[in-house]
């Protein structure tokens, strides 16, 4: 099938509303980056002024000012002024549609389109937030791409408090065709408040610490689900029906299902430089994580990482199911070769995680409609996705692998490579962690290598 049948039918069937006036935008793009903004005010400029040239000629930004009716005073003002500026700072302006206000910003450095969905009778619905803001403006960029009006096969997420990095789309101009995403390598901008920049660099080493912890096990969902850090092809996205329209973890959810789709490509180019700030935003991510850790008592003293052990036990697991699917489905054979004597494992409670989540109903299921090894491995790993990841993890931790004190757990990790350190300073051991998975991105003789299925 011709990857531009998925698009058109996604585009008929599922796309936002605000696509369809894609048309009346003039002028074809090099390249396209989509941006929601949500109460910011200099950050989203910071955000804008680092948007880099590319190979393919102009870059166009989609900025997609959202509310809900229920979103604080502040989040309003700063709206209204953010978008107040962008008018009064670009050279003319346009408009494209009325319901909602959507405008064509003309710049020196290119093209802004602004969206307004912050404002009553266009906000968005409640329970719903960033991803659908993000699906608004990646169904504007899809219906250009459609077109034949944007060169570049990608459409680069970020967030309005990010500062890009100056060779983001050479970056993107090297991956394969065939990948679904692509994930840019990250860092944090650290406050000069000590103790933001202590939850931030906490922060920071428990995502590469679980993602050096998946890669290790051999999971294909070891990377971080950053939505500042996103790029996805057009044809894999609309096979996705897009980003889901939650206030949060829409990043994790669309490139869950990205994955199923496509191999999915770490970047070990120059980093995005994310805001290591305190915000409640959304229910979940850098900002409210720091929040957490700032606002409970003691929390920075004892933060804690997943147990090492419990990553030794998604390894189990993972070879398990790699061999079921090399002997043709003997799932009980697989499972009686987990390690019974060893005495830092607990067999039963792995089986017993497991079986909770239904996995071995689910294994039959995907042996059953399986021809060969391959695609059962395939079936197995699209059942057991990020999402199960993630909730295997929390259920061994439950069921007694309890988190460490976070230098306990670097120390013991086999994946970190760390030694035990009583400096009372992270941000060598935060660097260290991050080089360890940049290293990761570059993969054997430089080659970046994919997160895919097999």
């Amino acid at each position: 099938m011709s990857p531009d049948r998925p698009v058109a039918r996604y585009l008929a069937r599922h796309a936002e509303p605000e696509a369809a006036h894609a048309d009346r935008l003039e002028g074809s793009f090099g390249h396209a980056v989509v941006v929601p903004a949500y109460g910011e005010t200099q950050s989203l400029f910071d955000t804008l002024g680092s948007v880099p040239r590319g190979p393919r000629g102009e870059t166009l930004i989609v900025v997609v000012f959202n509310a809900r009716a229920d979103s604080p005073p502040a989040v309003h003002e700063a709206n209204r002024t953010s978008s107040a500026r962008l008018a009064e700072t670009a050279r003319s302006a346009r408009e494209i549609a009325a319901d909602p206000p959507i405008s064509a910003l003309a710049y020196p450095e290119g093209t802004v389109v602004v969206i307004d969905r912050a404002a009553p009778g266009r906000f968005l619905p409640e329970g719903q937030g960033v991803g659908l803001a993000r699906k608004i403006g990646d169904d504007f960029v899809l219906r250009l791409r459609q077109g034949g009006r944007l060169a570049a096969p990608w459409i680069l997420n970020t967030d309005a408090d990010t500062v890009l990095s100056n060779d983001a789309f050479d970056q993107l101009e090297k991956v394969e065709s065939d990948r679904a995403a692509a994930i840019f390598f990250f860092e944090h901008r650290l406050s000069a408040d000590p103790n933001v920049a202590l939850a931030a660099r906490l922060y920071e080493i428990s995502l590469r610490y679980y993602v050096l912890g998946l890669a290790w096990a051999g999971s294909p969902y070891a990377y971080e689900a950053m939505g500042s850090c996103i790029a996805v092809r057009p044809d894999a996205y609309a096979a996705v029906r897009g980003f889901p329209k939650k206030n949060a973890a829409e990043d994790f959810y669309v490139l869950d299902k990205l994955a199923k789709v496509g191999p999915i490509e770490r970047l070990a180019g120059a980093p995005f430089l994310l805001e290591g700030r305190v915000s409640d935003r959304v229910p979940f991510g850098t900002g409210k994580a720091l929040s957490q850790l700032l606002e409970k008592r003691g929390a920075l003293q004892g933060f804690r990482l997943y147990h090492p052990l419990a990553f030794a036990h998604l390894a189990a697991w993972i070879r398990a199911m790699a061999a079921v699917a090399r002997t043709g489905g003997r799932l009980e054979a697989a499972l009686e070769e987990l390690p019974r004597e060893n005495p830092f494992f607990r067999a039963e409670l792995l089986v017993e995680s497991l079986e909770k989540m239904g996995a071995f109903t689910a294994l039959r299921e995907a042996i059953a409609r399986s021809g060969d090894g391959p695609t059962m491995l395939r079936h197995f790993h699209t059942w057991f996705d990020a999402f199960r990841t993630l909730k295997l993890i929390r259920a061994l931790q439950a069921g007694g692998l309890p988190a460490l004190a976070w230098r306990e757990a670097l120390a013991e990790a086999p994946f970190t490579n760390l030694a035990a350190s009583s400096e009372d300073d992270p941000e060598p051991l935060r660097a260290a962690l991050a080089l360890e998975e940049r290293r990761l991105a570059e993969g054997p003789a430089g080659v970046p290598p994919v997160v895919a299925l097999g």
